[in-house]
């Protein structure tokens, strides 16, 4: 058993700790939202406190899922943005620059992003047309009668730009970076993986999607080191999507 464990740890001691770090935690950090983003947690945490009516309301909705909503937001934040950026400041002191934060855009950044949207945006809504699509957006549901077009739906499409943002910073940010100096280019294929597993609950096409997202974002920060062009076009495609969808059910108005 001693031998085993040595064998274990000299082949680990040769790795590079922070690759080992990221997809270590990645694991964890996925498994912990798709367990945790149950509402059921909140009502649970809420319980005994003045606030166990929004607990409630968020298991077990009646007017619409906001709060459900919201907590699943929280949740994803926490795992995909919050702990990962605490650790790589202060535990592997580097600045957050270093994984995708970099404020600096290089020349040619908005035409970039103008011919992506141009080329997407035609994409989506041929995809909002198709059944699975209109099953499944948006994610906010209003169950009493109310209207969709409301104050609800801003804060939700407000809510929503902050997990995109945690994703992006956790796989074209985090996890791509973390990667980068040990395996290279390879870090972009490794990032897609489990990029492409968190959409297997959607539907098949933008799963299909995803895949070539993940590469094609992927590659954007690993050339020009932001991850701000993924995370513009993720949440245009994704409020398009909701509008068109609501559009298409005749919700919208």
């Amino acid at each position: 058993m001693l031998d085993i464990v040595r064998d274990i740890k000299k082949d680990f001691s040769a790795l590079d700790r922070r690759a080992v770090f990221a997809l270590v935690y990645a694991a964890v950090g996925l498994t912990c939202i798709t367990y945790f983003k149950n509402p059921d947690y909140l009502a649970l945490i809420l319980g005994k406190t003045r606030f166990s009516a929004i607990g409630e309301d968020a298991a077990r909705p009646v007017n619409n899922n906001l709060y459900g909503l919201i907590w699943w937001v929280f949740v994803s934040v926490t795992f995909y943005f919050v702990l990962p950026a605490l650790c790589v400041k202060f535990v592997q002191k580097r600045p957050l620059s270093d994984i995708g934060l970099s404020f600096k855009l290089e020349t040619g950044f908005a035409k970039l992003l103008v011919i992506c949207i141009a080329i997407m945006l035609p994409i989506v809504y041929l995809m909002s047309l198709t059944a699975g699509f209109a099953a499944k957006y948006p994610f906010l549901k209003v169950y009493n009668g109310d209207p969709y077009f409301s104050t609800t739906l801003l804060i939700w499409e407000l809510v929503y730009f902050f997990q995109f943002f945690g994703l992006e910073f956790f796989f074209r940010g985090f996890l791509l970076h973390s990667l980068k100096p040990s395996l290279g280019a390879y870090s972009i294929l490794v990032m897609t993986v489990p990029y492409t597993m968190i959409h297997f609950q959607k539907p098949m096409p933008e799963t299909f999607a995803a895949i070539f997202a993940g590469i094609f974002l992927g590659w954007i920060s690993y050339k020009y080191g932001t991850i701000w062009l993924g995370l513009v076009l993720h949440c245009t495609v994704a409020f398009s999507m909701d509008i068109l969808a609501l559009y298409n059910k005749g919700l919208l108005f």
